[in-house]
This record gives C-alpha cells, structure tokens and sequence, in this order.
C-alpha cells in the first residue's frame, strides 16, 4: 500500500517507517523540516515538504494514498491543550481525505487519556472518569478527537492508545525527561508516596509492529491499548534506570513541588506520580500482536543512555 505518514522522523515513526519498508508498503511522509526531509529521502522515502498547520495539503495527501498514519503531534506551543487544538484540526483534514472511502485512518493518542489508573488495569471499555489534573484535562481532549476518528464515516477509522515506550534511547519520552533529571541529581528521582504506583510499558519495536497490524488487519471503528508489560512499580523502573546510567542503583523521593522543578516540566512530574495500567489483550486476540520484548527493567539496567 501506499501510505501517508505523519511524524515519520520522530522517535516512534522512524521505527514504524522500518517496519512499514520490511512489509513492503511505499510511504509518502510529511516533513516540516530541511533535516527530517534529508533524512527520509535518504531512506527512499517519497517526502512532503510542509507542517501540520496546512490542512489543504494534509487532505489531498490523505485522498492520494492507500491508507494513513497520524503519528505526530505539534508540542512546539508548549501547552496541551493548544497542542490537542492543533491534532483535533489535523485529524478532520486526514478524515475529509479518507471520507468514503474505507481506506485505513491509524491515530496515535495514548494511556495518558486514561488518568491515574490506580490499582485497575483498564482495558478499552472500562469507563474513563474526568481528570482534576490540568494536565490530564488536557490529553483526555484526545478522547473527542479519537471519537473523530472511529467514527468517520466511510473510512476504516482505528485508534491506538500506548503507554509509556522505551527503547532505542527513548526519544524524548518519559524517561529521557527522567534521565535528565537524575544527571543533575545523582540520582533517579520519584514523587513522594509513588514508590508503589504500577505501570505499563511498551518497547518502540513491538509498537511499531502493532502499527503496521493496524494498518493491514484492524475492522474499522477499534481501538487498541498497546501495552506489552505491565504491574512494574515505580521504584523498581527507578532503580533499573539508575544502574542502567552507572548511578548504581541509588533513588531519591521528591515532595512534588521539588519534582517538577528536578524534571522541568510539571505536567510530566505529575504524570510520574501516578498509576497507569492498560490491558492490550484486544489487540493480541484480534491483530495478533505477540510483543517480544517483555522485560523492560532488565532491558532499562543495561541501557547507558
């Protein structure tokens, strides 16, 4: 197939991009950038030169592939919520593109609509209440706009919905931000009274692979959760994240106040401090999904990034 891609030279789309070219799909990406577009080229990669905000261009590009995955998302204004303005646009120009004809539409959104999970796994259908976080108010914008997308008409709408994802140096994810932080602390840090949250993960491999079993085999109108490991404790991934940077295992609890200063970023701080787990049985039993790696703390201690 022919696909349009979004965030094609970012940290997960460089490696759906791999897995897309390993399955035979030609790729058509959209690049912002003078840097990104060198770098898909170079790839073999068929390259749009422009950015988010062209809506026009994003609807034609939509309309002249087989299918599309919308994998990036715009943080240059450093607001969620201005952030999730921008994605809800760019989902209705992909959407306008696609609309009638069943072609494949795969949004990227995330666990991080789910809010603090507590001790509740949270599979597809559990019921997702309002967040008192204005950061979580924010991504759960994301809800209305995969709403959007599972039910367009015409076109085989599909979301999915990652937890955290490792690997690969980890991009600017979760915990490039926490390995930051711990540089200039000597030390891995966490909120106070979150040693014993739980989590869920995903390697950026075993994502991109659900990518493309979306793309190819997902009924239209289905969201994915896309966690491939889960119950793993907040001190726990700490600690394996300060032997896998040399700090020999050492941690350290921050009041939160002292967190989001260590991180500087106080959406994440908060968003560190909370539970998140995701059942992805759905997309095992349906896509066929069989995740390969599965041990994230052992896989995090190696990792000297």
């Amino acid at each position: 197939m022919k696909i349009f891609m979004t965030g094609a030279s970012g940290y997960i789309g460089g490696v759906i991009v791999e897995k897309l070219l390993e399955a035979r799909h030609r790729i058509v990406a959209l690049a912002r950038s003078d840097a990104s577009a060198q770098r898909l080229d170079q790839q073999g990669i068929e390259v749009l030169r422009g950015d988010l905000s062209d809506a026009r261009s994003l609807t034609l590009a939509a309309q002249a592939a087989d299918g599309v995955i919308h994998n990036a998302f715009d943080m240059s204004t450093g607001d969620f919520a201005a952030s999730n303005a921008i994605d809800a646009k760019v989902a209705e120009a992909l959407i306008e593109g696609l609309r009638g004809s069943g072609k494949p539409l795969v949004y990227t959104s995330g666990t991080g609509v789910l809010g603090d999970t507590g001790k509740t796994v949270y599979d597809e259908d559990t019921s997702i209440a309002p967040s008192g976080l204005p950061a979580v108010q924010a991504l759960q914008m994301r809800l209305h706009i995969e709403g959007a997308v599972l039910n367009a008409g015409g076109t085989r709408g599909i979301v999915l919905r990652p937890p955290n994802v490792y690997g690969r140096g980890d991009g600017h994810a979760v915990f490039w931000m926490i390995r930051a932080a711990a540089r200039k602390l000597g030390a891995v840090p966490y909120a106070e009274g979150a040693g014993d949250n739980l989590w869920s993960y995903v390697h950026v491999e075993d994502l991109a692979d659900l990518f493309v079993l979306a793309l190819e085999k997902a009924p239209g109108g289905q969201l994915f959760h896309a966690g491939a490991q889960g119950g793993l404790r907040t001190q726990d991934i700490a600690v394996a994240l300060s032997h896998g940077m040399g700090l020999g295992g050492k941690t350290v609890a921050l009041e939160m106040p002292a967190l989001a200063e260590a991180i500087g970023f106080p959406p994440m701080a908060d968003y560190w401090s909370s539970n998140s787990q995701s059942s992805s049985e759905k997309a095992r039993r349906i896509l066929g999904w069989e995740p390969r790696h599965v041990d994230l703390l052992g896989e995090v201690a190696r990792t000297s990034v």
